[in-house]
């Protein structure tokens, strides 16, 4: 605009001299709130006024829509959850058009034909004004969304008639050929109380622990850990621990000084040849070369006695003093013979006296250097071939230390792996060369590279054959002959993808098994009738589409010996639905043991994918509890409208807004793919382990709200219960972003400069 601008006053001042301008301001009422809620009204009317409600029952019949002709997986269990999905969906976009779009229109449009001047001179002011704006738009939303909820509700009704009876429908058809009782469960379900249902979720305390299911009557060693043949479990020992970095470190000193003064004799033979040959420039560098190596072998020499010496000192004032300390310190003191010697070497050494010279360089070499890895195995052939040897493999994967505080591995692949496979016939005592190279060895030789700590692995190759260690199964050789015991205890590791642990299939015997372990569950929270145990998992993509997998699983009462066991066909487009006879159980400690016995597939599990389903109460409430939690995002964005708009005009503040929607609900990418997450996680590691620092870097390095997580849980959908604390933390989340944007933004607008 061309015309003069003011600074907007505030109500305790003149308004801008105008046509029509106001007088002095009135009082102000005692009841600020009571101002606060007229403007909200006000907004809210206008509104209503502007036809906005009309969006609402749109947004019903485009739910209808988008739903009846959305394809379905399964339209029995898949039809309610994608239902609540696409409504919860729908609100959310209705809460982001009235957010961004209409949030960021009154209060512009009231600046530019002066009803805010005429508002703040009055008892109102801008704080007032601000607030009101913000709980108006607030209102209509929730207006809005309780008319979509409304009638998303009554279609869910509707729809869930058709899918009761189509669920009758196929439960006749699968009674004939159902191959296991507990394969109805889940129809019956549905058939019973229908799909508009809510659950609460009892998940177990422990699990899924992998473990091995032995043929009866042959229990091994309850002390010895065992691993099934080709099941994608392994055995890990971290060796961070052992002495293994200090021999790595020892031998590579010496290595370096060893390879220095072999280049000093290398560079002086070459001299003498260039000499014979009539080559006086290649001679002169030669020898040149050959006085920097002296030079340099000495400190090099110096380096790994005092590298030697130290780690002498360290055994002799170990706890018994170590033997080999003597010998460590011999090498030491031979080292240091040679620093001395190399050192004085340069003073003497000319090209006239080089011939006899050559032969006072030291020559020192290290006595035969390799330590020994011993393994205490437990080896078993499958019991149809007992005989038969048992295939496993090693593997050393190198690690680097983090910080000072343990370590961690490289990228985890093949390449990085030193391998070694076996095969062993009944159990033994296995001991390997442990070699200090970079080189290629013999097939029995372990190499270990020369940096970082090492990580050993134990799998076991042959299907059914059986490999289990002790706890300390593990000891260590050292170069001198020192015995180093290992990691007291192995970590079991299974085949993971995507958090999942993966148990393999097997008809015979052994099998692994997931064991999942449930504390203590007070008998009052399982309601009435049998106790609902809900089962998911992932199958295999490999699987073959024509076979039928058998799953088998055990509840225990520990300490006890009764058990049920059920036997069910998975799928995976729903869980498994089990049930547990009150009779056997009825609250306490349980254990679920989970087999695969099909050799063709195996399972994929989460520790949620065993757990309780206990009612949640009604549907209605639960979904009433979700669009509330919509409501409030979209409170939040509607704050950050009003906000924006007291700076700027409506077209800027609509785009401003839309920026930070999009920004703010790209966090995750934001943080994860680009510069400026890379820039908060080098913050992160630099501060080490400050849980502090860590807090500040996660949530304000960069500083982007997160959006995304005010909205409901993608589980809502699928019938689990929203908490009220979830519920709690939102609103709390929303209350503190809605007051620090309503103060910002009456200061905003208070020093606003607008057209006089």
């Amino acid at each position: 605009m061309n015309s003069p601008t003011t600074t907007l006053p505030d109500s305790r001042r003149l308004a801008p001299s105008s046509p029509g301008a106001p007088g002095p301001a009135a009082p102000r009422s005692p009841w600020p709130f009571r101002r606060t809620w007229a403007v909200a009204l006000i907004t809210f009317r206008q509104g209503l006024r502007m036809h906005l409600w009309i969006m609402a029952p749109l947004a019903i019949l485009v739910f209808i829509a988008v739903d009846w002709y959305s394809l379905r997986f399964d339209p029995v269990f898949d039809t309610i959850p994608a239902a609540v999905g696409t409504a919860l969906f729908i609100m959310t976009a209705l809460a982001v058009v009235v957010g961004v779009f209409f949030a960021t229109y009154f209060i512009p449009v009231e600046v530019e034909t002066r009803v805010a001047y005429t508002l703040i001179t009055k008892p109102v002011g801008c704080l007032e004004l601000v607030a009101g704006k913000t709980l108006g738009m607030s209102l209509l939303l929730l207006a809005m969304l309780g008319i979509v909820w409304a009638g998303a509700y009554a279609y869910f009704v509707a729809r869930g008639s058709d899918v009761q009876a189509l669920a009758e429908q196929r439960r006749k058809e699968v009674l004939p050929r159902a191959r296991y009782e507990a394969d109805l469960n889940a129809l019956e379900a549905v058939v019973q109380r229908g799909p508009l249902l809510t659950y609460r979720y009892r998940r177990p305390d422990r699990g899924p622990d992998i473990e091995i299911h032995h043929p009866a009557g042959t229990a091994p060693d309850g002390n010895v850990r065992w691993i099934l043949g080709d099941s994608g479990t392994r055995l890990r020992w971290n060796l961070a621990e052992t002495p293994l970095r200090s021999w790595i470190n020892l031998y590579l000193a010496f290595q370096v000084a060893a390879q220095t003064a072999d280049a000093a004799r290398g560079a002086f033979r070459l001299n003498l040849q260039a000499r014979e040959a009539g080559d006086e420039v290649t001679a002169r560098e030669a020898f040149g070369v050959g006085m920097q190596k002296l030079r340099d072998a000495a400190d090099a020499w110096d380096r790994a006695a005092r590298l030697w010496e130290n780690y002498s000192r360290a055994l002799a004032q170990s706890t018994p003093p170590a033997p080999a300390n003597e010998f460590y310190r011999r090498i030491a003191a031979s080292m240091g013979n040679a620093a001395e010697a190399f050192a004085r070497l340069p003073a003497d050494l000319t090209e006239e006296n080089l011939p006899e010279s050559i032969a006072r360089i030291p020559d020192f070499r290290l006595p035969p250097w390799q330590a020994q890895l011993i393994l205490d195995l437990a080896v078993r052939a499958p019991p149809e071939v007992p005989d038969q040897p048992t295939p496993i493999t090693l593997q050393v994967v190198p690690l680097t230390l983090g910080g000072g505080q343990g370590a961690e591995a490289v990228p985890d692949t093949e390449a990085a792996r030193y391998t070694l496979n076996l095969e062993i016939a009944g159990s033994r005592t296995l001991t390997l060369p442990l070699v200090f190279s970079e080189s290629e060895t013999p097939g029995d030789v372990l190499r270990l590279p020369a940096r970082g700590d090492l990580r050993l692995e134990l799998r076991c190759r042959g299907p059914g054959h059986l490999v289990g260690l002790k706890p300390a199964a593990v000891r260590l050789v050292g170069p001198n002959g020192e015995t180093v015991q290992g990691p007291k205890e192995s970590e079991l590791v299974s085949e993971s993808f995507r958090r999942r642990q993966w148990i393999g299939g097997r008809a015979a015997e052994p099998r692994q098994m997931a064991v999942f372990r449930f504390k203590d569950v007070p008998r009052e929270i399982l309601g009435i009738g049998d106790v609902p145990v809900e089962v998911d998992f992932a199958l295999a993509a490999w699987s073959p589409t024509t076979l039928e997998t058998t799953a088998r699983i055990t509840f225990l009462k520990p300490g006890e010996d009764d058990s049920v066991t059920i036997l069910f066909t998975p799928e995976m487009h729903h869980s498994s639905l089990l049930y547990l006879d009150r009779k056997f159980w009825n609250g306490g400690p349980l254990e679920a043991r989970l087999e695969c016995l099909t050799n063709e597939d195996s399972f994929g599990l989460l520790p949620e994918s065993v757990r309780l389903r206990l009612d949640g109460g009604p549907f209605a409430l639960n979904f009433a509890k979700a669009a509330l939690q919509v409501w409030l995002f979209g409170t939040v964005l509607a704050a950050a409208g009003v906000f924006l708009s007291t700076r700027f005009s409506w077209f800027v503040s609509i785009f401003a807004a839309i920026t930070v929607f999009i920004v703010c609900m790209s966090r995750q990418f934001i943080l994860s793919a680009t510069p400026v997450g890379e820039a908060a996680r080098e913050l992160e590691s630099r501060a080490g382990e400050s849980s502090l620092w860590t807090w500040l870097t996660g949530f304000f390095v960069p500083p982007i709200p997160n959006l995304r997580s005010l909205l409901p849980d993608e589980r809502v959908n699928l019938g689990e219960v929203l908490p009220l604390a979830s519920l709690a933390t939102t609103l709390g989340w929303a209350a503190l972003f809605v007051l620090v944007t309503v103060l910002l933004g009456a200061y905003l607008f208070r020093t606003r400069e607008v057209a006089g």
